[in-house]
């Protein structure tokens, strides 16, 4: 299966269109889909995304109940606010307004691989939690800890 990876920066245009980078379509596309399935972080300030098929397969691991003694609350969280958002004749996907406010989106959107899922990120709000990752990994490997 094709993986999401690399990091891209796109413009937000003034209706909230963004283009999804080639390679991060060219998964949907290759599963035969024509969408996205984007959500808002639950820990950090930006969307995460994937194909609506890792959404189909977190259902068929839920039990349909009134009921459910072990529910899995993260995942009610996010198939509250998933929204199914499809990618138009150029690639683009109109990010909803509630969405950009909640990842302090602007005038444009750092998209970042992350295997099975990616996310979207405002610029320099990745910056910063990339260096902060840099600097853990730095020091772990100075201290000899994976």
């Amino acid at each position: 299966m094709k993986a999401f990876f690399g990091t891209f920066t796109n413009k937000i245009d003034g209706k909230g269109r963004v283009s999804v980078p080639a390679s991060f379509r060219a998964v949907i596309q290759g599963r035969g889909l024509t969408s996205i399935a984007l959500h808002p972080s639950l820990f950090d300030p930006c969307l995460e995304g994937a194909g609506f098929d890792r959404f189909d397969n977190l259902l068929q691991g839920t039990k349909d109940s009134f009921v459910g003694p072990a529910a899995d609350e993260a995942a009610d969280l996010i198939m509250g606010e998933l929204r199914e958002l499809p990618l138009d004749g150029e690639g683009r996907i109109v990010l909803p307004d509630e969405f950009i406010v909640k990842a302090h989106l602007k005038e444009q959107a750092t998209f970042v691989g992350q295997g099975w899922k990616f996310q979207i990120w405002e610029p320099s709000a990745f910056d910063g939690i990339k260096k902060a990752k840099l600097a853990r990994v730095a020091d772990a490997l100075k201290k000899g800890t994976p």
